[in-house]
């Protein structure tokens, strides 16, 4: 069994209805400056309008996001990163380019 002090070392997510939400709050923060520091990193126009071109002449446009949630993205992996537009599923590495529409 977990001694008390264990189990305080833990972090929780309150997702009561009592109004203690500043976890939930704080998760979604993070999620979001993970996706901006990608969209930087990236050079890509992540939650925007955008025009992508992909390897074969197809065109694609509406809003550029992450197929996946991720905190982080390794420098070894980028070429395969997963990306969404107008419902379609590529990888980074399929992308001829980018353009952001607004």
């Amino acid at each position: 069994m977990f001694a008390p002090a264990m189990t305080q070392l833990q972090g929780e997510l309150s997702f009561a209805a009592n109004g203690a939400e500043e976890g939930y709050i704080k998760w979604v923060a993070l999620r979001q400056l993970a996706v901006e520091a990608a969209a930087q990193k990236l050079n890509l126009p992540l939650g925007h309008p955008s025009e992508v071109w992909l390897r074969g002449g197809i065109r694609l446009r509406g809003t550029l996001r992450l197929a996946n949630e991720v905190l982080f993205i390794e420098e070894t992996r980028i070429l395969d990163l997963a990306l969404v537009l107008d419902g379609v599923t590529f990888t980074y590495s399929e992308m001829e380019s980018c353009l952001r529409l607004d």
